[in-house]
């Protein structure tokens, strides 16, 4: 039966609280929280959380993982954000790339002119879990996403060469990013192509696309974790299938010496930009372990790269693609003479700042990969420099971690704060696992997830001690993260200092 109405489910009642001597950690919880319940709206049936900020619907690329992350405090609130788009698929297989709420005129409009990436499939698995392992919303979950397979494998590898292709612009979502407009591709001219065809006057469009390789892989990992559950025959069928997406990428995308994935254009050239579209591959878990920690070791702690004063730049900032303004830019000149600098390329910009949706997609890129260590290195950098800002938009400088002048409650960067405090000094429940972390030095303090039952973590800055509704399930030195089974039974033990 698909049970298209969250009403139909059975939720547990969620919530989280935390209390803290940090001042700024605390304070930032108490922000993004509030800000957050400003970015929910309604969508029809649905009440949905947006992306915020000047972005007022829901698109693929961020919000099925945003509406999962703020499953912690509003479980209706997640289903939702999945089921909006299940319902709305099309016949073919396509889901809507953004479903905007311009309410009360206009109303809920589905778009599917373009894909704006895909990060619904390990998102859709993780609320399974959540919701009480309903298999009603697994069945519905398993035939959108073989259907969702299926479309990309009939109309993006429009070559046949065995890769799947980005067609537009937005297809990546990747606005204003050097690696269109240094090739003469402008918005909106080449932001959209809604036919079942590729398009032939946009340049040197299609590309062939690691991320877009990366989504089916995720589709078919995720369809064969459901298979193993749903006993329906097909696991090994579809773990194969995300093998053979693995090695066509690896052979025709990834670049041995640079260990890096690079996209390639219609014309088989190479674009030789170092960009976050790596980041969005170990999301996807497209690399290899050794890849990741190539990857991890070459380029995200490089200071002259990636791990910058604000890191993560959305490209690399000694890359000859990289481009902030006039005066932090490697490409300026020849931007400028090829008429592509956008009046929005300081607030919206894939072509050098750092973007609070990378950071919402650096902390599974790193736990899958088991970088725990790494969830430090990098979420205490990011929370310094949110903290000091107090601004929560969609870009930052690398240099300096200024905020753009964005609008203010841009939902990615919030969420991604609210969960790096979770995993650096609080519970987060990841499938059917309890990661139980304390940083020793981020101080005191007590975090309860609630998900039918109470999970709560106090530290008091040496030690940590972990309950579940109240009874004591193991204490443990901090500088630690703790995983668990559901019961509070240990299964590993990771040092995080």
């Amino acid at each position: 039966m698909k049970k298209w109405c969250v009403e139909e489910y059975d939720l547990n009642k969620t919530g989280v609280s935390f209390t803290s001597e940090n001042e700024m950690l605390k304070t930032i919880f108490d922000e993004c929280e509030e800000l957050c319940r400003s970015n929910i709206r309604v969508f029809g049936d649905y009440r949905c959380l947006i992306e915020g900020a000047k972005y007022i619907g829901v698109w693929l690329e961020t919000q099925p993982m945003g509406g999962e992350m703020y499953a912690k405090r509003d479980l209706k609130i997640a289903l939702a954000n999945i089921l909006i788009f299940l319902r709305n698929q099309r016949a073919d297989g396509k889901m809507p790339g953004m479903i905007r709420n311009d309410n009360p005129w206009h109303g809920t409009s589905v778009h599917y002119d373009w894909m704006q990436g895909c990060f619904l499939p390990h998102s859709a698995l993780k609320l399974y879990y959540l919701i009480g392992k309903d298999r009603d919303y697994l069945e519905m979950l398993y035939d959108a996403l073989s259907r969702f397979d299926d479309y990309l494998w009939s109309y993006r590898d429009s070559n046949k060469d065995g890769c799947l292709e980005s067609w537009c612009i937005w297809d990546t979502g990747e606005d204003n990013s050097t690696v269109f407009t240094l090739s003469g591709l402008k918005m909106p001219d080449h932001g959209s192509w809604g036919a079942s065809v590729p398009p032939e006057n946009y340049q040197n469009l299609p590309f062939d696309s690691p991320q877009y390789m990366g989504y089916s892989y995720a589709c078919r990992e995720v369809l064969a974790k459901i298979s193993e559950i749903l006993e329906n025959g097909k696991t090994e069928f579809w773990k194969e299938g995300a093998q053979m997406i693995a090695k066509l990428a690896y052979e025709k995308l990834w670049d041995k010496e640079r260990h890096a994935f690079f996209c390639y254009d219609k014309f088989e050239k190479k674009i030789d930009a170092l960009t976050q579209e790596n980041i969005k591959c170990m999301y996807s878990g497209l690399m290899t372990h050794s890849m990741a920690e190539d990857f991890l070791r070459e380029h995200l702690l490089n200071e002259n790269e990636f791990f910058t004063a604000m890191p993560l730049p959305s490209i690399a900032v000694n890359d000859k693609y990289f481009h902030m303004n006039a005066e932090k830019s490697n490409c300026y000149k020849d931007l400028l003479a090829a008429g592509a600098l956008a009046e929005d390329l300081d607030d919206n910009s894939w072509g050098g700042p750092v973007n609070g949706l990378i950071w919402q997609r650096s902390i599974d890129a790193l736990l899958n990969y088991g970088f725990h260590r790494e969830t430090v290195t990098f979420g205490k950098r990011f929370l310094e420099v949110i903290g000091r800002e107090r601004r929560y938009v969609q870009c930052y400088d690398p240099f300096t971690g200024k905020a753009s002048r964005g609008d203010n409650g841009y939902g990615p960067t919030m969420l991604a704060a609210l969960e790096y405090i979770s995993i650096l000094c609080g519970v987060n429940i990841r499938y059917d696992r309890i990661l139980w972390s304390a940083v020793k030095e981020l101080g005191k303090f007590e975090y309860t997830q609630t998900l039918g039952k109470d999970y709560t973590l106090r530290c008091d800055g040496e030690m940590m001690i972990a309950y579940i509704d109240g009874k004591e399930m193991f204490t443990h030195a901090a500088d630690s993260r703790i995983e668990t089974d559901m019961q509070g039974n240990i299964l590993n033990v990771y040092q995080l200092n």
